[in-house]
């Protein structure tokens, strides 16, 4: 069976190539062509670790840099297949010998890259099963670890119709460190032998460094209370506007941020918010470093409100500020050792064009919405609020994130179907300070106490890899 999966992989590879050609993103097209078609120049590495994209590269960036500390001299290569992991782990990890885009799953574009690499170990996170990758890199000797495993029940439904190919795909792994005993059960299930499924917890637990955990400076313009709507869907944010429109009647104060999941449909929920006639600016329109707020008794509370503004740091350091349009309320910025002040307005509501500053932007939120759960997308991660210690909205899908039951059952995630339930809810944490701060702390006592999984990691790691450079 694994003959017919390379071939039919091959032909996909066939039909998918123009759209590989003329996709826009990789700052190198070259390089991006070369690498997925597995055609680019290797060298020996020892760790080669798989993330296939944001989600992934962030929630194991704590275990890759524990995992060059553990080994120092070793040479990771880390591969990705959007652009937009690849931006992430560039940026964020910098360490790493190597990261490149991963060549696509059949014989003719793996060879050379599993023969040239030949990694002493290859670990793929979460649910990346590459049945043609794990049988080359088997015959060349390397040792294949599934870390932070992840298989939902959608998935293994799937999956069980090709149960005997499922069943031969998966011996090539070593190990399987999976993120729940559902997870564990399941991948089992579906051929994998007991004796190599472990659990391990998640890695989005642990996912918190001292530089993702440090608040975003240009949220601190923002003034009132914040609904962050992160990692949004197609069909979602009519939803999420609808309701916005009924909290402003009583909230006015009320600001939105929207982070659209996929950068692609940036301009399309740009046009879904022009077309409703809705006060907004893009964050890419925002360049700051440093604000000092308004209200000192409010820290982190104090800016502008209203609309359109821009800032820019100088060459010396300085914070220039340059108002557009309109005026409003005014703020003071830092310029060394001096203060100006000027006037401007921050828009009712920002969309978050960005890439990598959704999880640091929930700290400025009183009330977050996970996105892709309204509409069956699975959901996204509920860890990253919750880190932040604040109440979380969810809509009924969330199945990639099943401990999401947990945090509704403790009371630190609210579920809503509809516009009407969805306003409700806001309604009700903001007019009520003290349950939205217990949801809070209840959300963050969750991920507190479940915390470890990169230790874990490591340790699975280090039997298949002793330090012997």
């Amino acid at each position: 069976m694994i003959l017919i999966y390379n071939l039919v992989s091959f032909i996909a590879l066939i039909v998918y190539s123009p759209w590989l050609f003329f996709k826009k993103g990789p700052e190198s097209k070259v390089t991006f062509l070369d690498e997925r078609l597995g055609r680019s120049e290797y060298k020996k590495t020892d760790i080669w670790v798989h993330a296939v994209s944001v989600g992934e590269v962030i929630a194991a960036l704590p275990f890759l840099r524990s995992l060059k500390k553990e080994f120092p001299e070793a040479k990771i290569t880390l591969s990705t297949i959007t652009y937009t992991g690849q931006k992430i782990a560039r940026e964020e990890f910098p360490e790493a010998d190597r990261i490149m885009y991963m060549p696509w799953d059949t014989g003719l574009c793996i060879r050379k890259a599993v023969r040239s690499l030949s990694p002493r170990v290859f670990i793929t996170v979460e649910t990346e099963l590459w049945p043609m990758l794990f049988m080359t890199l088997k015959n060349a000797g390397s040792k294949v670890l599934l870390l932070n495993g992840r298989l939902s029940q959608k998935s293994f439904k799937g999956y069980r119709l090709i149960r005997p190919f499922m069943r031969k795909a998966l011996s090539n792994v070593d190990y399987f460190y999976m993120q729940g005993h559902g997870d564990a059960e399941r991948i089992r299930a579906l051929g994998a032998k007991p004796g190599l499924v472990g659990f391990m917890g998640n890695f989005k637990f642990d996912a918190f460094s001292h530089k993702t955990a440090e608040p975003l400076a240009w949220a601190n313009l923002i003034e009132g209370r914040v609904l962050v709507a992160g990692s949004t869907h197609k069909g979602e944010e009519e939803i999420i506007l609808d309701a916005y429109k009924k909290i402003k009647k009583d909230f006015s104060d009320l600001r939105l941020i929207i982070a659209p999941r996929h950068p692609e449909r940036f301009k399309e929920v740009e046009d879904i918010l022009k077309k409703g006639k809705f006060d907004f600016i893009r964050r890419s329109e925002i360049k700051s470093e440093s604000v000092v707020p308004v209200n000192p008794d409010k820290p982190g509370r104090g800016a502008p409100k209203g609309r359109d503004f821009r800032f820019a740091t100088t060459g010396s350091g300085q914070l220039s500020v340059e108002t557009t349009r309109r005026s409003g309320d005014s703020y003071r910025v830092a310029t060394d050792n001096k203060q100006q002040t000027t006037d401007c307005k921050v828009p009712d509501i920002i969309l978050l064009d960005t890439i990598g500053e959704l999880s640091r932007l929930y700290s400025r939120a009183d009330v977050a919405f996970i996105g892709g759960s309204l509409q069956p997308f699975g959901g996204h991660n509920i860890l990253e609020p919750a880190f932040w210690s604040k109440p979380i909205i969810i809509g009924p899908h969330m199945d990639n994130f099943p401990i999401a039951s947990v945090f509704v059952e403790s009371g630190a995630a609210y579920v809503v179907k509809d516009p009407g339930e969805f306003a409700e809810a806001v309604e009700r944490l903001l007019g009520n300070s003290e349950k939205a701060r217990q949801a809070g702390l209840t959300a963050r006592s969750i991920v507190d106490n479940n915390t470890g999984s990169v230790e874990k990691a490591l340790g699975l790691v280090r039997s298949y890899l002793p330090k012997t450079q």
